[in-house]
């Protein structure tokens, strides 16, 4: 090369593969720092509910090395009455359960946390890093719980964990869409559904749920976009077919290994995740037969040490539960999909109406959809998982913000929309490109009004406090009421901590 054109402006720029590198690693930072910034600034109500005490154990587990939660319950009634969470008919908050070890009847019986330990686990090194040694611990001296820290450090890691799958969702979305596409995607999810006004405001079971599911469906995407090595010919007239991929066994272990971990921590962690597990081994078995034994050889090997390690430690082939199976009682089950669909505060095309937005864009183009078949474990998952819900006499949410429980199927609603954008974009256009405008411009719109009503979620306190009225007059009623949804408390009325309701004039 000469000297001189070094000197040349075009020597200076980077090949354009080193520049489309260099734009989506700059996208996806602002992505995280941007919706980071967001949910750490967010000024609602910390929705410590569920996942409240989870830190607690995994405090315990650091620097005692158990998940035996009795030295945090207090001896004295009073004490007890006063913990956060506290059921009467247990004695205890709601979040513990009490288990006799079966190898040892005649021990009393220990206390533990009754919510998966998934999220716990996988939170150990943002526990370690922000806990004891900085100040943080969870604990008082006395083996009490400091709630107070345990809300900062759930709020610090929710943040993180949150704007790491907004990421993946930048990510997802870059294997249909151009950059600026991709990012607008990514950001309206970031804010525009309960990423923002539930998964960023707690350590959720959901929340890293998501992460995981999020992993997998950027890695199913991936596994299709692997460029495949055939097999040489053997005779000069035997040409493989082009159409065919052949993968080595190199990258069914690389795919499986990591779909199979993926998965398996999304099922620990909330094991609603089931469905979409399912949804994922469908597609595998229908496509890539090879990865999908690697992913379920992986996924036993996880299960078989979760299983080995719950033995030892509880006595028991899984760790004790609050979970009730007879929650799944499939009463009413039409009733419960319409109101999990259009209910003021839990329908999903409420909060979201981009979902049936996207929806209409996909039955509208689809003729000119690129990767359309991996719409069928995205259909299986969001099927199976919202006739779970529907059959749930819980549907109602308890104590939450806006389509909580759909939280778990968020990344499949990514890829659909992905998928619907692309479509979208290649789709020729004839005259007047109307349909386009409309379609992207109702879009727009649906994107905007879900930033508007889980911005509520996520900054209005009063939202929140809105759960009050679910308490005292009945969830089911409460979420079905029209004149005061949610997203409007603290700006057409007032929730009261009676119940009441408090109209503004």
């Amino acid at each position: 090369m000469n000297a001189l054109s070094l000197f040349r402006p075009k020597a200076l720029l980077p090949s354009p593969r080193v520049a489309r590198i260099i734009l989506d690693v700059a996208l996806a930072g602002t992505l995280f720092w941007g919706a980071h910034a967001a949910y750490r600034g967010s000024t609602g109500h910390i929705q410590n509910c569920d996942s409240l005490y989870s830190l607690v154990v995994a405090e315990k587990i650091l620097t005692e090395r158990t998940v035996d939660m009795s030295g945090c319950i207090p001896a004295a009634a009073a004490a007890r009455q006063k913990m956060q969470g506290y059921d009467r008919g247990q004695d205890m908050p709601y979040q513990f359960i009490r288990r006799t070890d079966p190898r040892r009847p005649a021990d009393p019986p220990r206390v533990y946390y009754g919510y998966p330990l998934g999220s716990t686990l996988l939170s150990l090194p943002l526990v370690e890093f922000f806990g004891p040694h900085r100040g943080l611990s969870t604990l008082h001296p006395d083996g009490r719980p400091n709630l107070a820290v345990e809300d900062l450090l759930q709020l610090r890691i929710a943040a993180r964990v949150s704007g790491a799958i907004v990421v993946l969702f930048y990510v997802l979305c870059r294997f249909f869409c151009p950059p600026a596409v991709s990012a607008l995607i990514a950001a309206g999810f970031a804010f525009g559904s309960p990423v923002w006004s539930t998964l960023s405001r707690a350590m959720w079971s959901h929340t890293w749920m998501v992460f995981c599911l999020s992993a997998a469906v950027v890695l199913l995407v991936l596994r299709r976009r692997v460029v495949q090595s055939r097999p040489p010919a053997e005779r000069a007239d035997d040409v493989p077919d082009p159409g065919v991929e052949r993968a080595g066994w190199r990258t069914d272990l690389l795919f499986g290994a990591a779909l199979g971990t993926a998965i398996f921590w999304m099922v620990f962690v909330r094991a609603q995740g089931i469905f979409s597990a399912a949804a994922i081994g469908a597609y595998l078995l229908l496509h890539y037969r090879r990865t999908l034994l690697v992913t379920v050889a992986t996924g036993g090997l996880w299960s078989a040490a979760l299983m080995a390690a719950s033995l030892a430690y509880f006595g028991t082939p899984t760790p004790p539960t609050v979970y009730d199976p007879a929650a799944i009682d499939g009463h009413d089950v039409l009733n419960r999909f319409a109101w999990l669909m259009v209910s003021p505060s839990r329908g999903l095309l409420v909060y979201c109406p981009y979902v049936a937005a996207v929806g209409a864009v996909l039955v509208g183009w689809r003729k000119h959809l690129t990767d359309a078949g991996l719409l069928l474990p995205a259909g299986l998952a969001v099927a199976g998982h919202t006739a779970l819900f529907s059959c749930y006499n819980g549907w109602h949410g308890g104590s939450s913000y806006g389509p909580r429980y759909f939280c778990d199927v968020l990344p499949w609603f990514v890829l659909a929309t992905a998928v619907a954008a692309l479509g979208l974009a290649t789709a020729p256009v004839t005259g007047f490109p109307w349909r386009k405008v409309g379609a992207a411009g109702l879009l727009a719109a649906c994107f905007g009004w879900g930033i508007f009503v889980h911005a509520r979620g996520a900054n209005s306190v009063k939202a929140w406090f809105w759960n009050a009225r679910a308490v005292v007059v009945a969830h089911e009623d409460a979420v079905k009421d029209w004149r005061h949804p949610q997203f409007l408390a603290g700006l057409a009325f007032e929730v009261k901590l009676d119940g009441s309701i408090r109209e503004h004039r």
